[in-house]
């Protein structure tokens, strides 16, 4: 995440929308700088094209930050924040809380993301009965696919239950999202990576199932539409 943020340059442009008010409100600004772990900085916005807007900025006022990264891939990156507080010299700025967690999305290769969706994992067996039920991570997002990061759990025994994933198993994702509420994507296990204390599994979705992939894209702090729009 920190590795995202230190790409910015200053005067950078950066997008913020108010999210705390009852209508859409959005301005750009320019990036001033980073204290890692602390403040995101940028500057206030003009007062001659938003004056109206400056009125809701002070601390405590919940904000989704977006900017592009013009990298080897290009991406766009969002996450949610407060802003801790507003100076007014030498120029007026405001410190916006260090994230805890951001999305980002390659734009120059498809419609894919990064996430961080807690979801729930079912696994069917042969008879279309669920066998294993566990709770996860969505990690990121593509049309055809996601994958998910799954916590092993302790038994009563003390002993980590592991379950016994395999490739072609069939699985239900659930993802609640606060605004959307739930999504359920039915998928197929393609690949399985094993760590110590969890798994990372690559799914692939089932097909026929386009609202639903579109509903989980929306759930993504990211606005495709928000930072195409040039020279605004």
């Amino acid at each position: 995440m920190s590795t995202k943020i230190q790409q910015l340059t200053v005067a950078q442009r950066i997008e913020i929308q108010v999210s705390g008010l009852n209508v859409p409100a959005r301005f750009q600004t320019e990036f001033v700088g980073a204290v890692k772990n602390r403040w995101f900085i940028v500057a206030m916005p003009e007062a001659k094209r938003y004056g109206e807007l400056r009125e809701h900025l002070h601390e405590g006022v919940p904000l989704i930050v977006r900017f592009v990264l013009e990298n080897e891939n290009g991406e766009i990156c969002a996450f949610r924040t407060d802003i801790d507080f507003v100076v007014a010299h030498p120029t007026k700025m405001l410190f916006l809380d260090w994230p805890t967690n951001l999305e980002s999305r390659v734009i120059r290769q498809g419609r894919r993301f990064d996430a961080y969706l807690p979801c729930k994992i079912e696994r069917f067996d042969d008879n279309n009965d669920i066998n294993l039920t566990a709770d996860g991570v969505i990690l990121d997002v593509s049309e055809t696919g996601c994958r998910v990061k799954q916590h092993f759990v302790t038994n009563d025994a003390g002993e980590l239950e592991k379950g016994s994933w395999e490739s072609g198993q069939r699985v239900q994702v659930t993802a609640d999202q606060k605004n959307n509420g739930e999504v359920t994507i039915g998928c197929i296990v393609r690949q399985i990576k094993s760590k110590p204390d969890h798994c990372e599994l690559g799914l692939q979705f089932n097909r026929n199932q386009q609202e639903a992939i579109n509903s989980l894209f929306s759930g993504s702090l990211v606005d495709i539409n928000a930072l195409s729009r040039s020279g605004e």
